[in-house]
């Protein structure tokens, strides 16, 4: 454009604007998006109308557009290059807008829209038009660098924070600001216009609990023509722990039970490392769980204490190690219980090598114990010792003294100490009391019977301590001579002598005496050698127990006649001998198998290999009648009514109990046996099973037997209960005998006494119902029916009951 026409061109202006009035609009619009123009089309005069509305751009002289209305009908004209961008919108009489879509950069500029009347002055509006560019990128940064993932670093509670939001690009420049939670934080900004950059900081001095993944809204914005650009970004931190406690379900511990202890930790972020000490040493172990929110963490320790941990101090330690210094500890000063702790030590200057007879020995227990012993007890040999004065012991709860001491108070001493949690003993300690040999067997003297030319071993032992390893034998057979004799053996603590008397004078009295390093023995060992002969027979018998079935008889023994003897008992009824029992060790017998109310003799005779004693005087006893049926009616009806009706079912009391235990026996062992044979060959049988018909299962005889006995219960029966258990023992045994089977291997008379204890209480209850039934046929007179609904004797049953449990307390079932 020509100077000459920008004159003409300002001229104008000035004389239109002297003629129109002027006005000046603003108007914003986003880059690529639509911009409204306004343009005031009120006239000075209300009658008048608009002509022509005319649009130039900046200072450019040609109009951009135009709208004509002056014609039969309004036209549109656009400058070509524009295209169909522009467009006029006649809103109503006094307004129009000229729209612009899409809009673009070099659409921003000064705006001028000048309106022509018919008949008043042309007014002009100035529309100022700025296109805005929205900034081309956000970016977050914490004080360790750009923030990913919308989530910062983490960060130590306590710790401070500066996060900066920054904009690029725009124009104009964006407005920054921070928000939390719909408020403001700060919209302090700062901005860069040779970088096209604007930022704001947002600092936090002192993070805490709360900050904890809060989430901070950093705001750009450069038009209120769109919504704000936003960047949400989360807080991650690193908490100390909060909270520790320890858990312990007891007080007080026992020495050797396994306990589970538990330390929580709550609050910490990352879950807490918990470690365990004891007394300040490590404690490895501890089994670890996480709950699911990752707030509580929580280690449990198996820990067995033992008697040493008393007192000491066990802790349990949390700390987070991204947070330096946030260690927390619980502790427990542990109380453990342990069963004392014994040691028994010798007084104080004894020497335990070197205690001979006469001297005073003490002991002490020293002892270690939480809770503190409530009882001691000396012991010896496992005895317990208890004070005695007049003997020399001296017991003073840990002490214990022993005042001249001999060879019996050798032995093994121990303390015993107890207290809730046990009880323990010392080790224990071996007092030997020196002092030098005597004879070992007591006595001191022997009688020993030697043949003519027949070696005779003579053994020499002695006690002593320390055992005697020196000895010395002599010979004399006249008083005042004596010889040493030298052909003889030594061991430690005996000597053996082979002695051979070859002529009359060779008999007489051999001597021993041991030596030791305490002394020589004071008293000698003494052998009177006598010529060999047959022994006296057993005298002084005596008889007990004598019942109607059995007698036990107790002889003292004759002389020996220098030679082991054994021992022999003749049994005769009248003149016919019964039976005879031999004994190797002393004239003692118990005879079994005899008739009731029978006459019986007794001798007893002794031999050794010289020959037989003569017997014994003869010792007459009778046995005691039998309690038998007559005896019990007696006991039930003493005034002899109703004997007769008694007896029908008290047999069939007895036929039935008897059945069932022959059939429930002979028939599974013959069975047994016969099976067992084939199937086995000729290996022997060593065991067997009794089945009991009536509960179809392997049972016990002793169940049937003890309701047959129980049912006919007399207090002479219940008294010589063993007897009746051993008729019925021998009758099987008979049995069993018949089928190539020992009684004694398969089934002991031991075991039915156990199987009887066993099994008594149901025969008593069972059999105490048959004896009621019983009762009630004698002292009814009536049918089984009649018995069985009848009421029984009172006094009479509780007669029977009581003799029936005073029973079983005596055979020890109570």
């Amino acid at each position: 454009m020509s100077s000459t026409s920008f004159l003409v061109l300002v001229l104008v202006f000035i004389v239109t604007c002297s003629e129109a009035e002027l006005a000046t609009e603003f108007a914003e619009a986003s880059d690529g998006g639509t911009a409204s123009l306004p343009c005031n089309l009120t006239p000075n005069q209300p009658s008048d109308k608009v002509s022509v509305v005319v649009w130039h751009k900046g200072a450019e002289e040609d109009p951009i557009y135009k709208f004509d209305l002056r014609g039969n009908r309004p036209q549109h004209w656009a400058e070509p290059t524009l295209g169909d961008r522009f467009f006029l919108r006649i809103l109503d009489d006094n307004r129009s807008v000229l729209t612009i879509s899409p809009t673009n950069l070099s659409d921003e500029n000064v705006y001028h829209c000048r309106v022509d009347f018919a008949t008043s002055p042309s007014r002009i509006t100035h529309v100022n038009l700025t296109i805005i560019v929205p900034p081309t990128g956000v970016q977050v940064s914490d004080d360790f660098g750009l923030v990913k993932n919308g989530i910062t670093t983490s960060y130590a509670e306590g710790a401070s924070l500066t996060l900066t939001c920054s904009a690029t690009g725009g124009k104009p420049l964006a407005r920054v600001s921070w928000w939390r939670d719909g408020k403001i934080v700060t919209d302090e900004c700062q901005y860069f216009p040779e970088r096209k950059k604007s930022q704001s900081l947002m600092k936090v001095e002192k993070l805490t609990r709360s900050h904890l993944l809060a989430v901070y809204s950093c705001e750009v914005s450069n038009s209120k023509l769109q919504p704000p650009l936003v960047v949400r970004v989360a807080i991650d931190m690193y908490l100390r722990p909060l909270e520790v406690t320890l858990i312990k379900e007891h007080e007080e511990l026992s020495a050797g039970r396994r306990y589970n202890i538990s330390c929580r930790c709550r609050g910490s972020r990352p879950p807490a490392i918990i470690t365990w000490w004891k007394d300040g040493l490590s404690l490895e172990g501890g089994t670890v769980t996480v709950s699911a929110d990752g707030n509580t963490t929580t280690s449990t320790l198996s820990f067995t204490p033992t008697s040493a941990d008393h007192g000491l101090v066990l802790s349990c330690k949390a700390s987070n190690h991204r947070i330096p210094f946030s260690e927390q500890q619980r502790t427990w000063m542990l109380r453990v219980l342990y069963p004392p702790k014994v040691t028994l030590n010798l007084g104080h200057g004894l020497d335990a090598s070197d205690i001979k007879e006469g001297a005073d020995v003490y002991f002490e227990c020293h002892l270690v114990a939480n809770p503190w012993v409530h009882r001691v007890w000396w012991l010896r040999d496992g005895e317990r010792i208890l004070s005695n004065a007049t003997s020399g012991i001296i017991v003073s709860n840990q002490t214990l003294v022993l005042q001249g001491v001999s060879r019996s108070s050798s032995g093994r001493y121990c303390c015993e100490a107890t207290n809730k949690e046990g009880t323990t003993k010392s080790t224990p300690f071996h007092l030997k009391v020196k002092f030098e040999p005597i004879c070992g067997d007591g006595t001191g003297r022997k009688v020993l019977g030697a043949a003519k030319d027949e070696p005779l071993q003579v053994e020499c032992k002695v006690d002593a301590e320390p055992v005697a390893k020196l000895f010395r034998w002599s010979f004399n057979s006249t008083p005042g001579i004596s010889r040493e004799l030298t052909e003889f053996t030594t061991d430690e603590g005996g000597s053996r002598l082979t002695y051979v008397p070859k002529i009359p004078a060779d008999y007489g009295t051999l001597q021993c005496w041991g030596q030791n390093d305490i002394g020589t023995q004071r008293q000698p060992c003494t052998y009177h050698i006598v010529p060999a002969g047959k022994p006296d027979p057993p005298h002084t018998c005596q008889l007990s127990n004598v019942t109607h079935l059995s007698v036990f008889l107790s002889c003292k023994k004759g002389f020996d006649g220098g030679l082991k003897q054994r021992f022999t008992m003749n049994l005769s009824l009248g003149d016919n001998p019964v039976a005879n029992m031999s004994s190797f060790t002393g004239p003692d017998f118990h005879i079994t198998n005899l008739e009731p109310d029978k006459e019986y003799a007794i001798t007893v005779s002794s031999y050794n290999s010289k020959g037989w004693s003569k017997p014994s005087d003869p010792i007459n006893f009778r046995t005691l009648p039998a309690p038998g049926l007559n005896e019990q009616r007696r006991l039930m009806d003493p005034n002899g009514e109703g004997q007769n009706r008694s007896g029908p079912w008290l047999y069939i009391t007895l036929a039935a109990g008897s059945t069932l235990i022959i059939a429930g026996t002979v028939v599974v062992i013959v069975f047994a046996v016969k099976r067992f044979r084939d199937s086995i060959g000729s290996r022997t049988l060593t065991d067997i099973k009794l089945f009991d018909w009536q509960t179809c299962n392997v049972g016990s005889p002793a169940i049937d037997l003890s309701i047959v006995l129980y049912a006919i219960a007399s207090k002479t029966i219940l008294d010589n209960l063993n007897e009746y258990l051993e008729i019925y023992h021998n009758a099987f045994k008979e049995f069993l005998s018949q089928t190539g089977l020992r009684t004694e291997d398969v089934y002991p008379f031991e075991v039915l006494k156990y199987q009887w204890k066993t099994y008594c209480e149901y025969g008593m209850i069972r059999g105490f119902l048959v004896h009621k039934l019983r009762m009630n046929v004698v002292n009814t007179g009536g049918s089984f029916e009649d018995a069985i609904n009848a009421d029984f004797n009172v006094e009479e049953m509780g007669q029977l009951m009581d003799n029936l449990l005073k029973h079983l307390e005596n055979i020890g079932v109570f």
